[in-house]
């Protein structure tokens, strides 16, 4: 078939279909690219998936250090490697996204593909308002998830259940489940749909066996099987429906005992209006196929009986299946519709969709749109400069955002866990990110504990970035012998600097004003000291003018003096910004001690109240 043929059969509604489809996956790729570029993203979610994919396609099969030993041993998920070859033709996290934007609407044109022979606008229309409902958006914007394939396989084998191409509805209802377990509650419901509408009573029956023996199977005895701890059950049952039993047994007691206990949690008021908030977006026109509607029911009642509130109010990407279900039922429904009630329901649905998007989406000009989620700055560009840089082979440990820069690696941690005893080559932290796990005041102490420490030298800055680099004892780069006290003794020090918003390096020589100075002061306590000082560091010209100086207590106050004991190590940290132009050649530094509520200061031997580095 010539090219000018296949063209020729491409309608104006197929044109603007793939249009629809292309706006979709360029808006949320960039979205989603730009919010992992401005490090909104995390190491038990995208990273996790990452280095997972990433593993598989290097022929280590789920293997993850984030969590537990394998991606699929918490959820069982092999469509994951599926992902894998992405990565031979572009190894870049970043791929990730541009492929669930394609999934996630292409789940929606498979809707316009069904009717496109018969009914082209209505498949049209049903595809636009897919696109416009806020929970899609929600969905989307977080990060990357595994059920987004089982979206688009669901959506694949609706198409075929309708047609009653089985063969092909079958493989899609099985990369579904293979996506994650709980999808097997879709296969279920297929199963009821061919026993009970159409009349296949023998494929129907298969379907809903294959199903359930799927949602009981994998939960209570694949999963279990894959844990270190198989005694401890399905691990979900117990994060999310504890209350229910942590074993097959108790689960079942407590359904057939107690459902008022079920349906406790299923009809909070907040929930319920939970359910209001995603089905009016879609006008209810969902009701005009309830045979088709129902095919929601088991998914949102797992969500709604769950005890994690995210969960039971749609949050996240927990209604991912919800929406394209949604949306079928819409499509069929409107497809009963005769004459102009059909034109009248295909306007309300557009017109509520838009409503929707405009009063609940994260989308702008949606109210929950954060621009901020989406802003890269030069910070976070120098971020990732940095992070590309480490070794490949290098085990890092690295704050929560900064994971999923670095998954592409065999050992990486989240700060401040490692496994089997294995020593972070590099810490990684941002003093400007997110602490997860810690809260601000716990991370701000870790952070000094490695800052402080003689263990990490810092390997590289830029800005509130830090690596630390394990070096078992920290050197200076210029060794001291000075004491002030008989207490406080320097034992060296090392200078770099960075240009205003640049990296530090230790190569620089001529400074323009604004440039930031970071002088490393490596201290020992000798004897207790008994009493708090502060130490002052002052930039000085050869003609004796300071020029920028820094005074707190030692290593940002973290290390008061009246507390440390003897034999202590500290390594005091001091930032200097220069007032102006400057050659680092001609800067010498005054540094000594002093008492802050009266002034005086703590000697050096001779009666010195400073010293001058590099020399006097």
């Amino acid at each position: 078939m010539k090219v000018r043929d296949v063209l020729n059969r491409i309608t104006v509604t197929d044109w603007l279909a793939l249009a629809l489809l292309l706006l979709y996956v360029v808006v949320f790729a960039t979205l989603t690219i730009n919010q992992h570029m401005s490090f909104n993203t995390n190491a038990l979610d995208l990273g996790k998936f990452d280095q997972a994919i990433w593993n598989t396609a290097n022929g280590r099969f789920f293997a993850v250090t984030l969590a537990e030993d394998s991606v699929i041993a918490s959820h069982f998920s092999p469509t994951l490697a599926l992902y894998a070859p992405l990565y031979w033709i572009w190894p870049d996290v970043r791929i990730l996204f541009v492929a669930q934007s394609l999934l996630l609407g292409g789940a929606g044109f498979l809707l316009y593909l069904f009717f496109r022979r018969t009914n082209p606008w209505l498949g049209l229309v049903v595809f636009a308002a897919y696109l416009m409902h806020p929970a899609l958006h929600q969905v989307n914007l977080v990060e990357f998830r595994r059920s987004t394939l089982a979206v688009f396989a669901t959506s694949f084998a609706l198409l075929h259940l309708l047609r009653r191409n089985y063969g092909w509805m079958a493989l899609g209802l099985a990369l579904a489940m293979l996506s994650k377990e709980d999808m097997s509650l879709t296969a279920v419901v297929f199963g009821l749909y061919i026993l009970l509408v159409q009349r296949s009573y023998l494929i129907g029956l298969l379907t809903a066996a294959v199903g359930l023996a799927w949602f009981v199977l994998v939960p209570f005895a694949i999963l279990p099987s894959l844990l270190a701890a198989p005694e401890e059950g399905y691990v979900h049952a117990g994060s999310y429906y504890s209350y229910l039993g942590g074993t097959l047994p108790e689960i079942l007691n407590t359904v057939v005992t107690k459902p008022a206990v079920i349906l406790e949690h299923m009809l909070r008021p907040i929930r319920l209006r939970a359910v209001f908030n995603f089905f009016w977006p879609a006008a209810f026109l969902f009701l005009l196929a309830p045979e088709i509607a129902f095919f929601m029911l088991p998914h949102l009642g797992f969500l709604l009986a769950s005890e994690y509130n995210v969960m039971g109010r749609l949050e996240a990407w927990y209604p991912a299946m919800l929406v394209i279900l949604l949306y079928w039922a819409a499509a069929v429904g409107l497809s009963r519709l005769r004459g102009r009630w059909q034109k009248i329901g295909m306007v309300l649905l557009l017109a509520a969709s838009f409503a929707g998007w405009m009063t609940q989406s994260r989308l702008w000009p949606g109210p929950h749109y954060d621009p901020t989620r989406y802003q890269v700055t030069g910070h976070h560009r120098q971020v990732e400069t940095v992070l590309q840089s480490l070794p490949a082979a290098a085990i890092v440990m690295a704050q929560d955002p900064l994971v999923p820069h670095l998954s592409h690696r065999e050992n990486i941690y989240i700060f401040p866990w490692t496994r089997r005893g294995n020593q972070p080559d590099f810490v990684v932290l941002d003093r400007e990110m997110r602490p997860y796990p810690y809260s601000a005041d716990e991370y701000r102490t870790r952070f000094y504990e490695i800052l402080a420490g003689d263990t990490y030298e810092i390997a590289q800055q830029a800005g509130s970035l830090y690596v630390f680099e394990y070096v078992e004892t920290a050197v200076p780069a210029v060794a001291v012998n000075e004491t002030w006290g008989d207490s406080f003794t320097l034992q060296g020090y090392s200078i770099a600097a960075a240009l205003p918003d640049e990296i530090y390096t230790a190569d620089l020589e001529e400074l323009p004003a604004g440039s930031t100075l970071r002088v490393a002061l490596n201290w020992q306590v000798t004897a207790e000291m008994g009493q708090n000082y502060t130490v002052f560091v002052h930039a000085v010209t050869p003609d004796g003018r300071v020029v920028a100086q820094h005074d707190s207590w030692p290593a940002d106050t973290h290390r008061p003096t009246s507390v440390l004991p003897a034999g202590e190590k500290v390594r005091d940290v001091h930032y200097l910004t220069l007032m102006e132009a400057a050659s680092l050649d001609d800067l010498s530094f005054r540094v000594g001690l002093y008492e802050a509520t009266t002034g005086e200061k703590l000697m050096l031997e001779g009666e010195r109240p400073f010293l001058l580095l590099p020399g006097e």
